[in-house]
């Protein structure tokens, strides 16, 4: 059967849905890969509907040689590889596109099928949504309606493929769930080719200078999720610590080698508490992002002596982790060489900055002091918090201060930190994220690459190392309220929650649907990011733990308990209807039989079907007609190879339609009844 040949002319039906099918797998790739890449497909794909539909012919041996050369050299000129994310699936794709051609046989068409399985597959290394999964879940559906055609030729109509392939695919629902949460899990990705870890991700980055954060205040894309247990903490102790930046040039801030925090001091916590479970989406760098400061963290994360958290690898997929942390702490004495990395200044200190700490310093003031002299100058002076400030000439430091005066939040965090150090005060840049819009339904915070921030951290003798906000002196409600990101990116400014961003029920009753809209539909998405994408071996573990299956002999017992329960309900669904039930044709036949044994004339045994039209005429002229015509129908599609894919309905309709004798024929009828009961 596999090998069975196939005519381009009687297969058109088979070939045309196969066609389509393989282009709706293939399709999603038109936001994945190159316009040319997807270009060579579409007209491979329009080469062979014309074929199936107008009869041009199909490519030689040598056209279709040279076509797989263009191909792969189209590939090569776009990603100047052969391999990857994008090159890889680059070359499946076309690959697909060229076995159309080479159609001649049932088993060529399986390949095909299997090809566009293998095509969808690739789907999900570049998104793994929800929309993606349903879209991935009606291409197999066809895929196998496909494969339903090629073996059964005319003999089921379209609609009872889609039915069959429909009810296949759901019988296997519940074996693929079962094998999801009971298969060992595979640590780290299925595969890692060269530069894969290295694909563009929105995030932060790891050299700060004014302007880096202006990109990402306009980014609606999600940077983490947080579930808390218990209550959120207020917006103002809403800080998620990211990378720590001491050493600058004057131009901009750079990454230091990161020190471990056993060769420093651990913080003193005193309260705040607060346990937490962040789903972080991949961001291709080591940063673990924590509410300030970690407290208790899994032990797969080393802490520096920034409390900064960090993973042994980059973060390259969606990860889970639960952490507790304390937002009121103190920190213990500075180093030498901390002190010196904290009072470290450039070479181009402008004068005016000195001039600016030391008419500060005339009153012998504190650290604190010297402090609350800073922020007050920020608020007092004309400063303004914008997403579009001007660019900065010379001294980017003294410029923003004595003449621009506009800037976003690196621009306040990493002025006021080269004031502390001019002033002799230890200080540092830290960024990460701040605030957060909370989700009232889903009851988590979501955190947007909008809500990246740049503060400062200063050492007090009083409590060590604390941190200092000047955007807050400046814009106080950019940190009590949060970024209204909606608002922030369509217009391209800066928006504050000054409703309480999705939580409000302010605004007209549009607005309201629509804010509740997103967080019903940020709800979903983050169930199936925790529960689903995020089902890692940790979380495996987890979830076992909670059932008491405390190694994997139990796991794997359990496994094949679930496969054999879950295989013999849909057995007992499939097997009895193979044989009890007949097939429509026959059922329609056996409605018409008992339609005539009601009038007394039943079909004798070792009747054949035209000898019973034949006698139905001789006792019923009336009906005879239609009768013989419903008989030749019900021959047709039983016993011919071929028949039209309304025939089926047909013959229903003229069983449903058929006449019943008249008036005249009721003596012969009781006659003909009364002779049976004899």
């Amino acid at each position: 059967m596999i090998n069975t040949k196939l005519s381009l002319i009687d297969d058109r039906q088979n070939l045309g849905w196969l066609l389509g099918a393989v282009v709706l797998s293939a399709a999603p790739h038109v936001f994945n890969l190159t316009a040319l890449v997807m270009v060579f497909f579409s007209l491979l794909s329009a080469w062979f509907f014309f074929t199936l539909y107008w009869g041009t012919s199909l490519p030689n041996k040598p056209l279709l040689f040279l076509l797989t050369l263009a191909g792969a050299s189209l590939v090569l000129l776009q990603y100047h590889r052969i391999w990857g994310l994008e090159a890889g699936s680059s070359l499946f794709v076309i690959g697909l596109g060229l076995k159309l051609f080479e159609i001649k046989t049932q088993r060529d068409a399986y390949l095909v099928v299997f090809l566009s399985f293998f095509v969808i597959l690739t789907q999900y290394l570049f998104s793994q949504s929800i929309p993606m999964a349903g879209y991935t879940l009606i291409a197999v559906i066809l895929l196998v309606a496909a494969m339903i055609g090629l073996n059964s030729g005319k003999s089921f109509s379209l609609k009872s493929r889609l039915r069959m392939a429909t009810v296949m695919v759901a019988q296997a629902l519940p074996l693929m769930m079962l094998l999801f949460v009971f298969f060992p899990r595979i640590q780290g990705p299925l595969w890692i080719l060269p530069d894969d870890s290295h694909t563009a991700k929105s995030g932060l980055s790891d050299t700060l200078s004014p302007g880096s954060f202006s990109h990402l205040a306009l980014s609606h894309q999600t940077a983490f999720r947080v579930d808390f247990i218990g209550e959120p903490p207020p917006p103002k102790d809403r800080y998620w610590r990211g990378p720590v930046f001491w050493y600058t040039n004057g131009q901009s801030w750079s990454l230091t080698q990161t020190v471990p925090i056993s060769l420093g001091h651990k913080p003193n916590f005193k309260g705040g508490f607060h346990s937490y479970v962040v789903t972080l989406e991949p961001h291709a760098q080591r940063w673990i992002f924590a509410l300030d400061l970690p407290y208790i963290f899994p032990d797969e994360f080393g802490q520096t002596a920034d409390y900064q958290l960090l993973s042994k690898a980059d973060v390259t997929e969606r990860k889970q982790y639960r952490i507790t942390s304390g937002t009121v702490y103190s920190t213990g004495t500075l180093s030498k060489s901390e002190i010196k990395r904290g009072l470290q200044l450039p070479a181009n200190v402008g004068n005016r900055l000195q001039e600016l700490v030391m008419n500060w310093q005339k009153e012998n003031t504190t650290s604190q002091q010297l402090v609350d002299k800073a922020l007050q100058f920020f608020r007092q002076e004309q400063f303004y918090y914008t997403l579009n400030p001007p660019l900065l000439s010379g001294n980017p430091v003294e410029s923003f201060l004595f003449e621009t005066r506009r800037g976003f939040c690196e621009h306040y965090a990493t002025a006021f930190v080269m004031l502390m150090r001019i002033g002799g005060v230890p200080a540092r840049v830290v960024t990460g994220y701040q605030g957060g819009q909370w989700n009232s339904i889903g009851r988590f915070l979501e955190i947007k690459q909008a809500d990246a921030h740049a503060w400062a951290e200063v050492w007090l003798p009083e409590s060590g190392w604390t941190r200092i906000d000047p955007t807050a002196a400046v814009a106080p409600e950019r940190i009590e309220r949060g970024i209204d990101t909606e608002t922030q990116i369509a217009f391209g400014e800066i928006r504050f929650n000054l409703g309480g961003g999705l939580s409000s029920g302010n605004g007209s009753a549009f607005g309201v649907a629509w804010k509740k809209a997103r967080m019903i539909t940020s709800s979903i998405d983050h169930a199936w990011d925790s529960f689903v994408l995020a089902y890692d071996t940790d979380n495996q573990n987890r979830f076992f733990s909670r059932l008491g299956l405390l190694d994997w002999q139990s796991a794997i017992k359990w496994l094949a308990l679930g496969i054999l329960f879950t295989l013999i309900p849909i057995a007992w669904l499939i097997l009895p209807q193979r044989g009890m039930q007949p097939d429509p044709t026959k059922r329609i036949y056996q409605k018409f039989q008992h339609n005539l044994a009601s009038m007394g004339l039943a079909q004798r045994l070792g009747e054949g079907p035209m000898s019973f039209a034949d006698r139905i005429e001789k006792t019923f002229p009336e009906i005879g007609s239609s009768a013989r015509l419903i008989i030749k129908l019900y021959v047709k599609i039983r016993y011919e190879e071929f028949h039209n894919s309304g025939d089926l309905k047909k013959l229903r309709r003229l069983v449903w339609n058929m006449p019943k004798p008249s008036l005249k024929y009721n003596y012969l009828i009781h006659k003909q009844k009364n002779k049976i009961k004899a």
